[in-house]
């Protein structure tokens, strides 16, 4: 009964270990993302067109999807915990169209905002 009681409180402790180390990991993973959202804000400000956002991501080097409303660059990833996988962290440029009901991304269209955005899985 003795060794039942001190394997649970052992695995227990182990949880709560691995728990705090992601914690402190997570933090300093936003702090960073944060960090890199708020450059892109002083570098980008609403009413930009998009063809000037995306020449400015080309010239730092940085990698982005096209998609109609928005464009997308992946910031990095959440570190993994006990239950979850590691969340992949992107940073949506969120654009208004030039042209009223126009479905394609057009250069001339407007940056409204920025977005972070998380996708992963959990157990």
């Amino acid at each position: 009964m003795v060794r039942w009681l001190g394997l649970i409180v052992l695995v227990g402790l182990i949880v709560v270990a691995v728990n705090l180390m992601s914690s402190s990991e997570k933090k300093e993973a936003e702090e960073q993302f944060q960090a890199t959202v708020a450059s892109y804000r002083d570098a980008l400000k609403p009413g930009t067109s998009r063809a000037q956002v995306e020449d400015y991501l080309q010239k730092q080097n940085i990698s982005f999807d096209k998609q109609p409303t928005s464009d997308r660059t992946k910031l990095g990833e959440q570190p993994r915990n006990l239950f979850c996988q590691p969340w992949k962290v992107y940073l949506d440029f969120q654009f208004k169209s030039s042209e009223t009901g126009a479905a394609a991304a057009r250069d001339s269209d407007v940056l409204t905002g920025m977005e972070l955005k998380r996708e992963g899985v959990c157990f």
